[in-house]
């Protein structure tokens, strides 16, 4: 994606528009924090890459046209998790108000058709490569448009009309970012060669060498399918011959939200993962004269291990019933 900076310092404070205000602190009542928004875009960069099936993990690898359906899915997607109403002419109905949803990869290449003129339209951008994101309200009008058109007779958003936009959660702006994009080609490459003696044990391979490699941080459930690539991709993670079991022996944990995890992570000062997430890390045997945060495991204390602490077997943590 070629990205050019989005210039947010110029949002109006107040709007003579009774109608944008509305929609506006409705959105806002629904997502104080814009969390809620984020989340969606995040689910379908998610949705679009399909890893578990195609092994994807970046924009930039998609189809052309997968690029172009973004702004479908994003609309979808956004209608679903807010429950918006239908609008009369326009995608939504916010707080009684007739909305159109537009997304664009590029900054401010907001394609408008001429229906949308006279309308409020959503206004949303993402960016994986920065994990960003924005949105704005604007009614559009004819001046804000672009004289050219394309063939669709769509116009693009004019530069003159960029300080006419009312950026919404202005102080968010941060997408939950991409793992694949934050880990060294070096890291990734070796998570995705990873192969097993067996045929059949190429994804158990790759996903014992994810946990082996990314440790202390969130691994979210979509990052687990793109690398395990099989039906059955968090069930590889856990116990029973998944990564916990082959893991233990070298020492890792692979914890998620269930049973004691989050309580192991909390004490150890790791992420505690929620629903969908893991965190993987290496534990020692607690020892005398140092300070490490210690979590109490099968009655026994563990913190995290350093580079030059032997290899233990890692301890068991009860689960319920399995």
């Amino acid at each position: 994606m070629t990205q050019t900076s989005f210039d947010i310092a110029l949002w109006p404070e107040s709007s003579d528009d009774p109608a944008l205000e509305a929609v506006v602190a409705a959105l806002y009542r629904l997502d104080p924090t814009g969390d809620k928004v984020a989340a969606v875009l995040r689910e379908t960069f998610d949705q679009l890459y399909d890893g578990q099936h195609t092994g994807r993990w970046k924009f930039e690898g998609l189809y052309k046209t997968e690029k172009t359906h973004m702004g479908t899915l994003v609309e979808i997607n956004l209608h679903r998790a807010f429950d918006f109403d239908d609008g009369i002419d326009m995608d939504y109905r916010i707080a009684g108000v007739d909305v159109d949803c537009k997304y664009s990869s590029r900054p401010y290449g907001w394609e408008l058709p001429p229906e949308v003129v006279g309308h409020l339209a959503l206004l949303l951008h993402a960016n994986e490569s920065t994990a960003s994101w924005h949105a704005g309200m604007l009614r559009i009008q004819p001046e804000h448009l672009t004289a050219s058109n394309n063939r669709d007779s769509k116009k693009k958003l004019a530069a003159s009309a960029r300080a006419n936009i009312h950026w919404l959660w202005r102080d968010h702006g941060r997408l939950p970012q991409n793992l694949f994009y934050r880990l060294d080609d070096e890291t990734r490459n070796a998570i995705f060669a990873a192969r097993a003696p067996r045929g059949n044990q190429h994804g158990q391979a790759r996903l014992n060498e994810l946990f082996r490699r990314v440790q202390g941080q969130v691994i979210r459930r979509a990052e687990v399918a793109t690398v395990g690539q099989q039906d059955d991709f968090m069930k590889r993670a856990r116990n029973n011959g998944g990564s916990r079991t082959y893991l233990r022996r070298e020492g890792i944990l692979v914890l998620g939200h269930q049973d004691d995890d989050p309580l192991v992570a909390k004490a150890l000062g790791l992420p505690v993962p929620q629903k969908g997430e893991l965190v993987a890390a290496r534990v020692t045997r607690a020892k005398v004269g140092r300070t490490d945060p210690v979590a109490e495991i099968g009655g026994g204390g563990w913190a995290l291990a350093r580079p030059e602490d032997p290899v233990e077997l890692a301890p068991e943590i009860p689960r319920g019933g399995r």
